[in-house]
């Protein structure tokens, strides 16, 4: 093999692995209870996300559109590692770009408790789509992307939120809500910052997994 091209696909192979350094690992973030997760990474020019629900068991999986956009979806699965059921999401670069939800409402969690992290609680100028699976909810927003799981068990009180940092960068928010007194109301939410899309390693990142499919950086 001719040496210049031996050295170039080094260099390529090394900038890949370089790029991929921050993604496929999960952020130091606190144990919530029942919780293993999110896990960041980039397949077939997409942000894949994944959240393991240990406690939550069900017998079948679906594929469901994410709502407001066109290539964007997320999957929930039987998880046969670890037990209880794991929901990926494939968010779609340019879905995440085109997001326009004109005036919007005043949002917050669906049982009208307020948003940790967000200011007052309440995050205003969005738009807050519930669905029937997990009873999941999305909310879209002019520099925010996030959803809300709620989770069926007692936290023991348990609740906070904390910035989500991959590779010295600032993505987004995770917070977790604490149950009641009665043991309800627990919920998972993550929200991503998306000013996080202009950034030039993360496209690097995006357009080598779309040259190179089916790959998991």
């Amino acid at each position: 093999m001719n040496t210049k091209v031996l050295k170039l696909k080094t260099f390529l192979l090394s900038g890949a692995l370089l790029l991929a350094s921050s993604c496929g690992n999960e952020p130091k973030l606190p144990e919530i209870p029942g919780v293993k997760g999110p896990a960041f990474n980039v397949t077939d020019g997409k942000v894949m996300i994944s959240v393991k629900l240990l406690k939550a068991n069900l017998n079948v999986g679906a594929k469901v559109p994410i709502p407001k956009t066109k290539e964007s979806y997320f999957e929930v699965s039987p998880n046969v590692v670890d037990g209880g059921t794991i929901v990926v999401f494939y968010l779609d670069i340019q879905d995440l770009k085109d997001i326009n939800i004109g005036i919007g409402d005043a949002n917050t969690l669906p049982d009208g408790r307020p948003i940790p992290g967000i200011p007052g609680g309440t995050l205003s100028d969005s738009l807050r789509a519930d669905t029937e699976l997990l009873d999941m909810s999305f909310y879209l927003h002019q520099k925010l992307f996030g959803f809300f799981i709620p989770l069926g068990w007692d936290t023991n009180g348990f609740g906070g939120y904390w910035n989500v940092v991959i590779n010295k960068k600032n993505i987004g928010m995770l917070g977790a809500v604490s149950s009641d007194n009665d043991g309800h109301g627990a919920g998972f939410i993550l929200f991503l910052r998306l000013d996080q899309l202009k950034d030039k390693q993360f496209n690097q990142l995006i357009e080598m997994s779309k040259r190179n499919p089916h790959l998991v950086y």
